[in-house]
């Protein structure tokens, strides 16, 4: 299975994005890190809305696809609210996402989770920007820094009430 961006973001991002800098990979990232910050899954998105396009970690992100496997299970087992002392539930979980022989190390049921972190991730910028999609690079990263870090504390602080 592919890691897929909706098309909808592809044109969300489409005065950033170039080509010659960066890798369509790069607008997956942004999206996804907003999912696990809010952790947001998007389950609802039909695949003509989205275009598969790498199916392992392309670029520089080859060295860092582990700590995106990892971050994907550490998101899903807050969400699932699995204690690490759960030793069977934690290994099970883990088991069910990660395949150490696919180029992405993840399962197929990974991939689907993680796009669906991802697609769940561009709903939150989409709300936390507004009309106010991104038009320069250097703009976007400091409100999207913003957008993370707010993310974050509304995560956390829903999940501690």
């Amino acid at each position: 299975m592919d890691f897929q961006l909706r098309k909808d973001a592809r044109r969300w991002f489409r005065d950033i994005y170039d080509p010659k800098r960066y890798l369509l990979f790069d607008l997956y990232y942004f999206c996804l890190m907003a999912g696990f910050a809010s952790g947001r899954r998007n389950t609802e998105i039909n695949s003509d809305d989205v275009d598969g396009f790498v199916g392992y970690f392309p670029g520089d992100f080859q060295f860092r696809g582990r700590l995106l496997v990892g971050a994907l299970i550490h998101t899903e087992l807050s969400r699932l609210v699995i204690d690490l002392d759960e030793r069977d539930d934690v290994y099970s979980r883990v088991a069910e996402l990660v395949d150490p022989n696919s180029p992405s190390y993840m399962s197929n049921d990974g991939v689907r989770l993680m796009n669906q972190y991802a697609h769940g991730g561009f709903d939150a910028l989409c709300e936390y920007f507004g009309d106010d999609r991104p038009k320069s690079v250097e703009t976007f990263i400091r409100k999207y820094f913003r957008c993370i870090k707010d993310l974050k504390n509304q995560t956390y602080t829903k999940s501690y009430d």
